[in-house]
């Protein structure tokens, strides 16, 4: 990808696009997260002419890419800044991305009813494919077939392929986004919110296996850089317990041949309770566990790269978000999922870099923290955080690529 192949369009709170900024105005600097929330940050001048209506609450921008929109979402803050040298100023944005009203919003037990204080049903129950489970969740809490007062403005449905195995899902105020992560571990499946023409569209799609085509290495020219981590699993034995009391209570453990594995190669058994009391359904309770052993029950692998500019294997084109990937490590070939990419766009080019595997796994202490949280809070607490830990990313992957 070339500065020339990106597009940035300013929007306003309805929407509506407004203006364009030329590549040569560009200071871009975007995040985005795999089945998360997406980050961006943009510098413009006072008076360009989109800068009012990008200071606006409820505005924000669309970044479309060679072949498809790459992110789209709303300012959340704006700062101005002059300096003798530069008297008229400039304004400087922060934003998210358009999956942060999945962030933003609960699971109602009574969809129905916008009123949480007054729902009247103990939970809401959904089953089927996991694309349709992840759909129908949207649908009925802040899309077009929700209560008028917490529906999304603009959001649609995008199609559902009824893709994933069979799972059943019940909602008791839980975060959507949460859940939507839960549910797509399930289902090796992505999701993410987009504006294409003037609505917002909730799309999933299936993960990409590319292993096979896509192999990424210092010596065959596709990086120009990389740093690897390998870590133990978070969990290889998981501890489901749903509903009774003391030696009554329905418990269910957990593992897999990748988990046990993983377990003898590194001298350690893992263990983590999960709490699963609002059900006592044992099909949720598996489901529980395999979200745990998805999640992290295996040997993780955590790296990032820059892509080579004139690489074959170019990002966005031979692969993109999600996708699986090899990557070689000391001359070993290993496989790990494309977790986040950075973009910065500016006038000395544009450059892309990309993590592979889980960003916790560079830090000790946000490792060590991962392991003695369960899954929800985790969750969460990235969803919330998306800024900060987006930044903290950002910052160790552009001194990869040598910006700084």
């Amino acid at each position: 990808m070339r500065l020339q192949d990106i597009t940035v369009e300013v929007r306003d709170k309805a929407l509506k696009r407004v203006g364009l900024i030329r590549p040569e105005e560009l200071q871009l600097e975007l995040t985005d997260n795999f089945n998360n929330v997406g980050t961006w940050s943009l510098t413009l001048a006072s008076e360009h002419p989109v800068c009012d209506t990008l200071r606006t609450p409820g505005a924000g921008i669309i970044v479309t890419g060679p072949d498809d929109v790459l992110l789209s979402g709303p300012m959340v803050k704006s700062e101005f800044a002059s300096t003798p040298t530069d008297p008229g100023g400039s304004v400087s944005f922060e934003g998210v991305s358009d999956t942060v009203c999945l962030a933003d919003a609960l699971a109602y037990p009574q969809p129905s009813n916008p009123d949480a204080a007054s729902q009247t049903q103990a939970h809401d129950i959904h089953s089927g494919k996991a694309e349709s489970v992840m759909h129908a969740f949207v649908k009925y809490n802040i899309g077009p077939l929700g209560a008028t007062a917490r529906q999304k403005a603009g959001l649609i449905l995008g199609t559902d392929g009824g893709r994933g195995p069979d799972v059943v899902k019940s909602a008791r105020f839980p975060v959507l986004g949460n859940l939507l992560t839960e549910t797509a571990l399930l289902g090796q499946l992505g999701f993410r919110v987009v504006q294409r023409g003037s609505n917002l569209v909730f799309e999933t799609y299936v993960i990409t296996d590319r292993t096979a085509t896509v192999r990424l290495d210092v010596q065959n020219g596709t990086l120009s850089g990389q740093r690897v981590a390998i870590s133990p699993p978070g969990v290889t034995r998981a501890i489901v317990a749903g509903q009774g009391e003391l030696t009554d209570r329905q418990l269910l453990q957990v593992d897999t041949a990748e988990s046990i594995a993983a377990e003898a190669d590194w001298g350690r058994r893992i263990e983590q309770f999960i709490d699963q009391r609002n059900t006592d359904d044992w099909t949720e309770l598996q489901q529980a566990g395999d979200e745990a052993m998805e999640d992290s029950g295996f040997t993780a692998i955590n790296v990032q790269v820059v892509p080579m500019e004139d690489s074959t294997a170019r990002f966005g084109k031979e692969w993109g978000l999600g996708d699986i990937v090899s990557v070689v490590v000391d001359g070993q070939e290993l496989t790990s999922t494309v977790t986040g990419v950075v973009i910065k766009a500016n006038s000395d080019g544009f450059k892309v870099g990309a993590l592979l595997g889980d960003a916790t796994g560079f830090d000790a202490n946000a490792a060590l923290a991962k392991r003695v949280t369960n899954t929800e809070t985790r969750i969460s607490q990235l969803e919330a955080n998306s800024a900060s830990e987006a930044s903290t990313v950002n910052d160790q992957i552009l001194q990869i690529m040598g910006v700084w």
